[in-house]
């Protein structure tokens, strides 16, 4: 075999395709900044990616070509030969699906539940060397009757058994893709490579239909020197190579590099891979092409890595080493990871609240959804008239955030009143990680003081093992399925009757207590109810079966308050109603939860209703952290040290000055197998600026002038001072020691 050439029409299409899907790349990307940029990366990365392409190319070809039969004629004149290739086929084909059902069977049983991604790639391809025995085996022994198959199947004179057989099955896979791809949600997905394929395929079919099945294609070439044909892969190498040297030069922070990781397509994920091959010292960041890495190597300095004080050493690449803390004796009050802390009994603050309490979360829900916070569907009907009704008998908190924008990583952080990175895991990097026991809960507290903790859940993240249950005298979490089952699941009316008649046994028996519940339906998939019937279809379809989901809950809501006020337990128990994150729907082009620190995903109700309390409003800033001081406050029992949150109180007694300055809040988006960015947050009255660690990008914008987060400031002159000030705040919360108080 000849070795292949990228002067064959093979090649020199899928050279012209990718190069031609580039340069539409580059078109659509350019005109969000760093033009100039934009193009240098276009033509380094997709030229490299493009000859690379046409050379695999042409050696499949090459190799199919080598490997085919004598030709298709042998088949059509040896039937009996046709039908036992047909017959070889059929029995590969029944081994690999054996193979693919052992494979499938232990990923549902075993590799799905290993949280270290490299062991389940290991596992994985160890399930497929296991099942490829039983797969050679059921195809040996399959051939007799896959034999009788073949002399079954259709024998057309132009393709002949076997050809008829390769058809079917490529039909066959190709409705197989569709079937998967419609099952995935595509808001999701990141289809920007499909974008750049489908036009690489346009424009590779269209270049070798023209220059390759037409007349006046086929004329114009056979004018070009063969010396110039011969070139122009080595100049398109040469062009590649040296725009892929500008780019790998591009000095961090440059638009292109947010020009391309906001609006490329097959860019940003050529990008990605630009970046881990110069990933010298394998800890994720390269020092080229903007990746920010300030020490290629050494894998324990990267952005976001900790910044160990006085060391002299800037771990985290942020221009100097980190100072150290005016406190560092603090630190001695953590415990050590794994180690249990003893809590003994506490006597709670004379005059304290003496009655019980109730905190009711729910998964999902935007702040912005509530009636008192605005907002109906139909306009000026709300779809929260029971939690609205206790948010203007209780405190409602306007402007709350929570600390993390995921279920895994947020509700810990409520539980310890403790921001994500200071929580002591098991597995930091993984989807769901679980607490040390070195970590404290505001439960224990409570437990200690003489509330009786009682959880009532039915979802697959309260699991006794997380680590979140400890302190607790009950938890229960019947019925919970797996997380897909989850995501499909209205667990609401399984739910609350239980804890309506855990309400009424412990009205019964006079018990104190703290019982939280977890309401799961505004998660995703959006399940629909008789009776909030939809009609939208699309993104605002989306938004309607959400929106729903939500009015659903409040029903549900209205049924367990109704139930305390039943059991006359509604005069001496504080209800405390929260979300653990919010949901977006494409403001910054994504949807649902967890990617980025956006007020969608991070902004959530907040109402706490005490007996005896009056009735209101407040706009200061909050945060979900300081839930926890602020409920131990409540019953007068001291938060613990090691606690970030502030309590609330004072607001909940109309106390706090009115002219106080702004609190800082802070909020974390941790790398995990499934989503590996780093991302941080501070709000800081009308301002919040956003730390895109992983993308090495800032990001300041005016909450009152801009609500939607649409204008970033961060480089504007007028705002110079605003974000310098603010940025050395962010810095000094990243740097901070990690687990200190």
């Amino acid at each position: 075999m000849q070795p292949p050439s990228l002067r064959r029409p093979v090649g020199a299409s899928v050279l012209a395709g990718v190069l031609g899907a580039g340069i539409v790349d580059a078109a659509l990307t350019a005109g969000h900044g760093g033009a100039g940029g934009v193009l240098a990366l276009a033509i380094g990365l997709y030229g490299a990616a493009a000859i690379v392409a046409a050379f695999v190319a042409e050696l499949a070809v090459g190799a199919v070509l080598g490997a085919r039969p004598a030709g298709w004629g042998a088949l059509r004149d040896e039937p009996e030969h046709d039908r036992a290739v047909a017959t070889g086929i059929l029995a590969g084909c029944l081994g690999v699906a054996v193979a693919a059902a052992v494979a499938a069977a232990g990923q549902r049983f075993f590799v799905g539940k290993m949280q270290s991604q490299k062991l389940a790639a290991i596992a994985a391809a160890g399930l497929v060397a296991i099942g490829a025995l039983p797969g050679a085996m059921a195809a040996l022994a399959g051939v007799p009757l896959l034999r009788r198959l073949a002399r079954a199947l259709p024998r057309p004179r132009a393709l002949g058994t076997t050809g008829t057989l390769l058809v079917g099955l490529c039909a066959a896979g190709a409705l197989g893709v569709v079937a998967a791809l419609s099952r995935a949600d595509w808001r999701v997905l990141d289809l920007g490579p499909l974008y750049a394929l489908a036009v690489a395929i346009v424009l590779g079919a269209g270049h070798g239909a023209f220059w390759f099945g037409s007349r006046a294609g086929r004329g114009l070439r056979a004018r070009i020197p063969d010396g110039v044909a011969r070139a122009v892969p080595f100049a398109i190498a040469a062009a590649a190579l040296g725009c892929l040297l500008v780019g790998a030069r591009l000095p961090e922070g440059a638009p292109a590099f947010a020009a391309v990781s906001d609006n490329g397509w097959g860019l940003r994920a050529l990008l990605a891979v630009a970046r881990r091959a110069t990933d010298h010292d394998g800890d994720g960041f390269s020092a080229k092409f903007g990746g920010g890495d300030c020490d290629d190597t050494r894998a324990d300095v990267y952005p976001g890595a900790e910044d160990i004080p006085g060391d002299g050493i800037d771990q985290d690449c942020e221009g100097g080493d980190a100072k150290l803390s005016a406190a560092p004796a603090a630190k001695a009050e953590a415990p050590a990871a794994g180690t249990p802390a003893a809590i003994g009994p506490i006597k709670p603050r004379a005059g304290a609240f003496a009655g019980n309490l109730l905190i009711v979360t729910i998964d999902a829900f935007r702040g912005d959804r509530l009636g008192v916070a605005g907002y109906g569907r139909p306009a000026g009907r709300s779809l929260t008239p029971t939690i609205d009704a206790l948010a203007r008998r209780g405190a409602y908190f306007r402007r709350v955030w929570s600390q993390a924008p995921n279920t895994p990583r947020s509700f810990p952080s409520i539980l310890t009143g403790r921001y994500p990175s200071d929580i002591a895991w098991d597995k930091p990097g993984v989807n769901y990680p679980n607490l040390l026991p070195s970590n404290h809960t505001f439960f224990e507290s409570l437990a200690a003081a003489g509330l009786k903790p009682i959880g009532i859940f039915s979802h697959f993240y309260f699991t006794a093992d997380r680590g979140i249950n400890r302190a607790f005298a009950e938890w229960s979490d019947d019925g919970a399925g797996t997380i897909a089952e989850s995501n499909k699941d209205i667990a609401s009316p399984r739910i609350v009757p239980r804890v309506i008649a855990r309400l009424r046994e412990a009205a019964a028996r006079k018990e104190r207590f703290v019982l939280w519940t977890h309401l799961f339906e505004p998660h995703s998939s959006y399940m629909p109810h008789k009776e909030f019937p939809t009609s939208l279809s699309g993104v605002p379809g989306l938004m309607e079966k959400y929106d729903y989901e939500i009015a659903f809950t409040d029903m549900w809501v209205k049924k367990l308050l109704d139930a305390l006020k039943e059991a006359g337990l509604d005069r001496d128990t504080a209800v405390v109603i929260m979300a653990d994150h919010g949901e977006a729907f494409g403001e910054h082009k994504n949807y649902f939860h967890g990617q980025d620190l956006f007020d969608e995903q991070l902004r959530v109700p907040l109402v706490i209703a005490v007996p005896g309390k009056a009735s209101r409003t407040i706009e200061a800033d909050a945060a979900l952290v300081d839930v926890a001081p602020t409920l131990l406050d409540l019953v007068g029992v001291p938060a613990p040290p090691a606690m970030r949150g502030r309590s609330l109180l004072p607001y909940l007694d109309g106390q706090a000055p009115a002219d106080a300055a702004p609190h800082d809040v802070f909020a974390e988006l941790l790398p995990a197998t499934a989503w590996p960015h780093h991302a941080t947050m501070l709000v800081e009255g009308a301002h919040k600026l956003i730390h895109r660690v992983s993308d090495r990008r800032w990001e300041l914008y005016d909450l009152r002038r801009d609500p939607g987060e649409k204008t970033n400031l961060a480089d504007a002159p007028a705002a110079a001072a605003v974000f310098a000030d603010l940025r050395a705040k962010l810095l000094a919360f990243e740097e901070r020691p990690r687990g200190a108080p």
